[in-house]
């Protein structure tokens, strides 16, 4: 069955991005085009936490469905898998951290949050016989009523979570699973059958049958730790239409379109533009003994009209602020009411985002 994973953290090349969200091959929508339940973002206060600290995880979904039986809610994992052997979210279900907290397989961490930390769990580790707190959630019944719900969640950063690491500085991982659903939340399990990179989280119907991708999405995020290492999220200074500053309360207000081609239909240039503070220094990336800084890109999706270039990069390694930056929007030729959302990143898991009323008169 088709999964529908969102890496949040691992798409540093702008490049690659531009391919994956731009392109309409063959009949499909492109990914700019909400029209399923999506997770668009997700940003931690602290994208680079210190061991200790306390994290809150800020998710950005949305319902584009256009018939809608019943509301997609987001709920959480309440466990957090810190440091999973070579840093692969699947081994956070492997059966062999079964009965020991995960400490046979490398050092691996599952600490209860939320209501399993509330109701006195220990923590992965913390005692012998203390078992997989993930394999002590009921497997085949809704979970909805007892996981945490809404778009935050917050976990605390473990003291030890800061561990060496081969051939690079030392760091910690922290990774939070939640899910966006249109029906029931489950948990199945893991069928060896199907292969390690799976996430056996379900959304079903009252009767256990999985809903199809439209109406779900699972979300994998990751949170780094260091000692020595901060990243701050980038500032969204404005939002600009055909050059002139946008009112994020009011949005946009467009005409229809009325061409009888959809490339002669009007271009409007909408540009995000963020602050030059947000451009730090990425001690990860080293030449000749200096540090690179951040690459900053944004991601616009709407529920109206069509977008070119959706993927657009503000900030180069090396050159700075992009001159060029702006995408085109095309408005549809239907009067309506919708949303422009716009997200940005960085390639050290920062982010930032906005939200846009969209008028087409």
């Amino acid at each position: 069955m088709r999964r529908a994973y969102l890496f949040l953290v691992s798409l540093f090349v702008i490049g690659v991005i531009g391919a994956i969200v731009a392109c309409n091959v063959g009949g499909f929508d492109p990914q700019s085009k909400i029209d399923s339940v999506r997770i668009l973002g997700v940003r931690a206060d602290k994208p680079y936490a210190k061991p200790g600290e306390t994290v809150t995880l800020d998710v950005l979904m949305v319902d584009g469905r256009r018939e809608k039986p019943q509301a997609a809610k987001l709920y959480w994992i309440p466990v957090v898998c810190v440091n999973p052997r070579d840093d692969l979210y699947y081994l956070c279900f492997s059966q062999a951290l079964a009965g020991d907290g995960g400490l046979a397989d490398g050092g691996t961490q599952l600490i209860p949050a939320g209501p399993l930390a509330d109701a006195g769990a220990p923590e992965a580790g913390a005692n012998a016989g203390g078992g997989n707190p993930i394999a002590r959630i009921p497997r085949g019944i809704d979970l909805g009523p007892f996981l945490p719900q809404g778009p935050t969640f917050s976990f605390r950063m473990p003291d030890n979570a800061v561990q060496p690491r081969q051939g690079t500085t030392p760091y910690g991982l922290a990774i939070v699973f939640n899910i966006a659903c249109a029906g029931q939340v489950r948990l199945a399990e893991v069928d060896p059958a199907r292969g390690p990179q799976q996430v056996p989280i379900q959304c079903t119907d009252p009767e256990g049958t999985p809903l199809e991708p439209k109406d779900y999405v699972i979300s994998i995020n990751r949170v780094y730790s260091y000692t020595d290492r901060t990243n701050t999220n980038p500032v969204i200074e404005k939002i600009t239409l055909d050059g002139v500053d946008v009112d994020p309360q009011k949005g946009i207000t467009l005409d229809k379109c009325v061409a009888s081609r959809r490339s002669e239909c009007k271009e409007w240039k909408i540009d995000i533009k963020v602050s030059d503070g947000s451009w730090e220094e990425n001690p990860s990336e080293m030449v000749s003994g200096q540090a690179l800084r951040e690459q900053i890109w944004a991601t616009y999706y709407s529920d109206l009209g069509d977008m070119d270039n959706v993927a657009r990069l503000l900030f180069d390694t090396r050159r700075g602020r992009v001159s060029e930056s702006d995408v085109v929007y095309r408005a549809p030729y239907d009067p309506a009411e919708g949303t422009i959302w716009a997200v940005v990143h960085d390639n050290r898991a920062g982010a930032a985002f906005v939200v846009l009323p969209l008028h087409v008169k």
